[in-house]
């Protein structure tokens, strides 16, 4: 079409031309709004069905995670375990064949070694039981408890004075130990009686016999009771290294 002939287009022609390229763009947003309406509707029921889906019925419990599994035992401590079930099941013999071998390769072992004294002195062995204690009091002086068992052997033996000396240690290195002060109570009391008892050989009185007769009748059924196990002794870097080659298998 010519510039002239253009130009003698209709005044509305050419006002329908201007609104319809006015238009074009509106009504392409148009088509976006409808389309962006169809894609919100889709993902609402997508949503939906997913909801629907994954919903736990009523009374049903979320299925949680599973607990973590028990951290592996060591070497060393699996033969403790073995043990102590030993022990516990009053085989003492099987227990000192197994503590034998323990203690060849952990001989720092504290807790075994306590063991083995206690074992000796259930088995009546109690001569190797005072060894065994004796051998603790020297290798871990901090701890009461081998002390106490130790006492506890001496008063059964009638050796007061060195379950006094025993006690006296223990509370030493553990004062807030109960156990203790009540053996060293009952070993006070028992020299008390042995004294009231030679009192009444050299001249005997009607207020030291009573007194005799009183500790007695209060001490008869006592005995220094013992402890059934000891607590871990402090590390040294030693004990650690040692520590460290039981938990490698070397």
């Amino acid at each position: 079409m010519t510039q002239r002939s253009r130009s003698l287009l209709h005044p509305s022609t050419r006002l329908c031309s201007r609104l319809a390229s006015r238009l074009r763009p509106v009504l392409a947003a148009a088509a976006n709004a409808r389309s962006l309406t169809r894609a919100s509707v889709l993902a609402g029921a997508t949503l939906g069905l997913a909801g629907a889906l994954f919903a736990l019925p009523a009374g049903a419990q979320a299925i949680t995670d599973p607990p973590p599994p028990a951290p592996l035992q060591t070497p060393q401590q699996a033969s403790e375990s073995a043990i102590n079930k030993l022990v516990a099941a009053g085989k003492f013999d099987d227990a000192l064949t197994k503590i034998d071998a323990h203690l060849k390769q952990y001989p720092r072992d504290a807790q075994v070694r306590f063991t083995h004294g206690r074992v000796l002195m259930e088995m009546g062995r109690n001569a190797q039981a005072i060894d065994v204690f004796t051998a603790l009091t020297q290798d871990f002086p901090e701890l009461p408890e081998p002390f106490n068992n130790l006492a506890a052997l001496y008063a059964q033996a009638g050796e007061y004075d060195k379950a006094r000396a025993a006690l006296e240690s223990a509370i030493r290195n553990n004062p807030g130990f109960a156990i203790a002060y009540s053996n060293l109570g009952d070993v006070y009391a028992k020299l008390a009686q042995q004294a009231y008892q030679k009192s009444l050989k050299l001249a005997p009185t009607a207020r030291v016999s009573n007194r005799e007769k009183t500790l007695s009748n209060m001490l008869a059924p006592q005995r220094a009771a013992p402890v059934s196990q000891a607590p871990s002794p402090a590390k040294t870097n030693e004990d650690a290294e040692l520590k460290n080659v039981g938990k490698s298998g070397n």
